[in-house]
C-alpha cells in the first residue's frame, strides 16, 4: 500500500440537524474519502526510504487520522467527526519490513480493508484502492493478527464508553445529587419562612372567618371509588413525561465520548510492535515467512 492510495468508506455517525432541539435517534451514513497520506504527519506511518514508482510504502498500523471529509446530511457535529476521524490499516506482511516495521498490504489483493472510526465502535468499512507496484504474501498469522487487533480495539472502545457512562452516573449520584438536595432544602426553608410571615398578619382575620357561619355552604362532591381511597387529582390520568436533556448537555456528553475514544485509540503501531516483540522472544518462527538466504562464502 502506498501513501497516495485512495480510501473510500461509509461511516455511521450521530446526526444533529441545525436548528433541531435533539439529535436523530440513530446514526446515519456518511461517505468518507481521503488518501492514506492524510492531512497531517502525526498518525500516518510511512517509510520515506522505501519510495516506489508513485509513492511511499505504508507501514502496518498506519492511521489516516484527523481531517477525513464526511459527506452526508448536514449536522452540527460534522466538524467534530472530521476533527477526530480515524482510518487504520490493520493488515500487512510481517516478513517484509520497511524501516523496521511490517508493510501494510491489501487484504483483498488490490483492495485494502481499513477500520474507520464511527458509532458505536470502529468497523472495517473503509476500502482502499491499491494501484500497487509490488505484491507481497501475507501469512495466515498476519491475517489473524490484523483481525485480532481490530477486535481488541473495538472492545476497548466499547468498554471505554460504558466506563465513561458509569463514571458520569456515579458522579451524578454521589456528588451532584447531595449538593442539589442541600440547595433545595435551603430554598424550601426560606420559602417556608416567607409564607409563615405572610400568614402571621392574617391569622386574626382567618379565625374570625372560621367562627362566623357562612351564608350558604356548598358540600364538595364525594370522591368515587372504594372507601378509604382518595380521588385522583386533576390531570393525574395524563402520563408524566421525562425532562428532555438540554442541547448543551447532549453536546458536552458527545464531546466527552469523542475525547475518551481519542484517548483509547493509541497508535496501532504500538500494539503491533508489542506483538512482534513477544513473537520474536518466544522463538516461534512465523508461518509463511521467506526462508533466510545463506550468505556468500559460508
Amino acid at each position: 500500500m502506498k501513501n497516495w492510495d485512495l480510501m473510500i468508506g461509509i461511516d455511521h455517525h450521530i446526526c444533529w440537524p441545525p436548528g433541531a432541539p435533539l439529535p436523530l435517534p440513530k446514526p446515519v451514513p456518511y461517505v468518507t474519502v481521503m488518501v492514506l497520506n492524510g492531512l497531517q504527519p502525526l498518525t500516518p506511518m510511512l517509510a520515506p526510504t522505501s519510495q516506489t514508482f508513485y509513492g511511499l510504502t505504508v507501514q502496518r498500523g498506519s492511521d489516516i487520522g484527523p481531517g477525513i471529509p464526511h459527506i452526508g446530511p448536514p449536522s452540527i457535529l460534522t466538524p467534530l467527526d472530521v476533527l477526530f476521524s480515524s482510518s487504520v490499516s490493520y493488515f500487512g506482511a510481517s516478513a517484509y519490513t520497511h524501516e523496521g516495521q511490517p508493510c501494510a498490504a491489501a487484504l483483498l489483493v488490490a483492495v485494502g480493508l481499513n477500520a474507520n472510526c464511527q458509532e458505536p465502535v470502529s468497523l472495517p468499512t473503509g476500502l482502499v484502492l491499491c494501484v500497487t507496484t509490488h505484491f507481497t504474501w501475507m501469512s495466515p498469522f498476519d491475517i489473524l493478527f490484523g483481525f485480532a487487533c481490530m477486535i481488541f480495539d473495538a472492545a476497548l472502545e466499547f468498554a471505554g464508553q460504558n466506563a465513561a457512562n458509569w463514571a458520569s452516573g456515579f458522579v451524578t449520584r454521589q456528588v451532584m445529587n447531595p449538593i442539589g438536595a442541600k440547595i433545595s432544602a435551603k430554598m424550601a426553608s426560606r420559602t417556608a419562612a416567607k409564607n409563615a410571615a405572610k400568614n402571621a398578619g392574617s391569622s386574626a382575620t382567618s379565625t374570625a372567618a372560621k367562627k362566623a357561619p357562612p351564608a350558604q355552604s356548598w358540600q364538595s362532591a364525594r370522591p368515587s371509588g372504594q372507601p378509604g381511597k382518595t380521588a385522583p387529582t386533576a390531570g393525574g390520568h395524563r402520563p408524566q413525561t421525562a425532562r428532555l436533556p438540554k442541547k448543551k448537555e447532549i453536546l458536552l456528553d458527545m464531546v466527552k465520548d469523542i475525547f475518551f475514544d481519542l484517548g483509547m485509540e493509541a497508535p496501532m503501531s504500538l500494539v503491533h510492535m508489542l506483538g512482534m516483540e513477544l513473537l520474536s522472544l518466544s522463538g516461534i518462527e512465523e508461518f509463511g515467512a521467506p526462508r533466510e538466504q545463506p550468505q556468500a562464502g559460508s
